[in-house]
């Protein structure tokens, strides 16, 4: 994530940068999902994430609401399911609401995060289709921008999401460390990185904005 906002922020011609960190995105979706199925209080867990995507607004893009918005949807969508796991058209409708949720309100991937978040649990016991997952449904996303008119280059780079599977792949299903600062450290990563960046661009210590 750090190093496409430092592409987007401060290397906007250099692709290399966004193609990376085009694996971000599922990765952090494979994280709710593995975050919904092991968390003691999802209203808690909901809650952080609402008011870290609510604090910081629209300050990763000026086109749409950051991230932090698509992964709440997302675990609001495995939130509906399983409550509505006895009725199939009540959560196929709460799940559609989501995605259109996410459409009209412009959060970055649309539609993208809540249906990799709902995948990723589907197949929590298989690794090969939660890796599937990551690759089906982002060359899907990355079709609906191409025939919405978006530039090839870009669809090009948005293909390269497809390669979070190699990491969900390698993952051996056993929970990492867990201790309160790391948990404070992993939501404090978004805002303090973009206030780093931002904070960088505005010295114009970096081409091309030290010239302007």
């Amino acid at each position: 994530m750090f190093i496409d906002h430092a592409g987007l922020a401060l290397f906007p011609s250099v692709g290399i940068f966004r193609c990376i960190g085009r694996l971000a995105f599922p990765l952090y979706c494979f994280l709710v999902a593995q975050g919904f199925r092991h968390t003691r209080d999802i209203r808690a867990y909901a809650r952080r994430l609402l008011l870290l995507a609510l604090i910081f607004g629209r300050i990763s893009s000026a086109m749409e609401q950051n991230v932090v918005f698509s992964l709440l949807l997302g675990l609001l969508a495995l939130y509906a399911v399983r409550m509505l796991k006895g009725n199939r058209l009540f959560s196929a409708m709460a799940v559609f609401a989501l995605m259109l949720a996410a459409m009209a309100a412009r959060v970055s991937f649309g539609w993208l995060g809540v249906a990799l978040c709902l995948a990723f649990d589907y197949a929590r016991d298989n690794r090969g289709g939660q890796a599937l997952s990551a690759v089906l449904l982002p060359a899907l996303y990355s079709l609906t921008l191409l025939l919405s008119g978006v530039s090839r280059s870009w669809v090009m780079v948005s293909l390269c999401a497809c390669l979070s599977a190699v990491p969900i792949l390698l993952y051996n299903g056993k929970p990492g460390l867990h201790h309160r600062a790391l948990t404070l450290a992993f939501y404090a990563a978004y805002p303090l990185h973009l206030c780093f960046l931002l904070m960088i661009r505005a010295m114009r210590i970096i081409p091309p904005y030290f010239l302007h």
